[in-house]
């Protein structure tokens, strides 16, 4: 009876060291890779925007906006290794029900780092552009540490920049984040012609700007999956003639809506949750309970032995 019950104590031991690895490498491994099939929606919100409506050709102050983004995997266009992302966005004036900005996106990204990847026909505003640094989101297990990140409005890859740790309050739920930060300084991203009449300028006619664009973006990323929970955007796009600037084509401080905060944190958590549990907390536990039960089975094995020889 008691070199059964040893055999049995090894057995179970063995299994539980074999599991463990497993757990920590495997399923954790699966549990830390991005969607392919992601479907989410957020809005962000400022309640005194300033921008220049091409509809009505004057400037509008203090205007409530909000930006609604979309973001759809492409599963056919994905692999086990890339996700295949589509993003599209568009910012309007709420009581106006008047959109005056828009975007679109695509851009493969590495599942586990986040990383775009050159690949599956990546363009901004179906222009193709090759894209490069975190893409949509931060990495599994994210580093207090400086990145690199694709901007779309410059379409450029700039450095995004660790500032520290933070504590959110969502929804009465504390939540400890990472907060990075990029400043990209005044940069031409297009040319636009509009009337000189609009430009305070002397003439008739129409005259060629510079569009300029600048932003300070703050990220709050959930460490643990590396998704965004916060997001704020100061932005400023202005119509510049010789440096000077001659119309604010927009300027607003745009962060994430509570509802769309609310909706990160779910879609984290569940990430936040499994993957201690399945990465550290359980193989360790198994790699404690595999050494006592075949320790356990030794004693009992041994103490068979002796007592069979007490016998004889």
């Amino acid at each position: 009876m008691r070199r059964t019950a040893a055999v049995v104590c090894i057995a179970l031991g063995v299994f539980c060291l074999v599991l463990a690895p497993l757990l920590r490498f495997w399923v954790a491994g699966a549990a830390m890779k991005a969607p392919l099939d992601q479907y989410s929606e957020t809005v962000n919100r400022d309640d005194d925007a300033t921008y220049f409506s091409a509809k009505d050709l004057k400037l509008v102050e203090h205007a409530e906006v909000e930006a609604y983004t979309t973001v759809r995997g492409d599963v056919a266009a994905s692999d086990d290794d890339t996700a295949v992302w589509d993003q599209f966005t568009w910012v309007k004036d709420v009581d106006r029900d008047f959109a005056f900005l828009s975007n679109t996106r695509r851009v493969g990204h590495d599942r586990v780092t986040g990383e775009a990847v050159d690949c599956c026909d990546a363009s901004v505003n179906e222009e193709p552009v090759k894209q490069k640094g975190q893409a949509f989101k931060f990495p599994f297990l994210t580093e207090k540490k400086d990145y690199e990140f694709f901007d779309t409005a410059t379409k450029q890859t700039l450095p995004i920049k660790f500032a520290g740790e933070e504590t959110l309050d969502v929804d009465g739920q504390k939540v400890d984040t990472y907060k990075f930060t990029q400043k990209i300084e005044p940069t031409k991203i297009e040319e636009r012609t509009l009337p000189k009449s609009l430009l305070g300028m002397k003439g008739d006619g129409d005259a060629t700007t510079d569009v300029m664009y600048n932003v300070t973006r703050t990220y709050w990323i959930e460490p643990t999956t590396g998704a965004p929970i916060d997001l704020r955007e100061q932005q400023h796009r202005g119509a510049f003639v010789d440096g000077e600037e001659k119309l604010v084509l927009f300027d607003g401080d745009m962060r994430f809506t509570d509802e769309t905060k609310k909706s990160n944190l779910e879609t984290a958590s569940e990430g936040a949750d499994l993957i201690p549990l399945v990465r550290t907390t359980l193989p360790l536990a198994l790699l404690i309970v595999g050494v006592v039960l075949i320790a356990l089975g030794g004693v009992l094995l041994v103490g068979s032995r002796t007592s069979a020889h007490g016998r004889h």
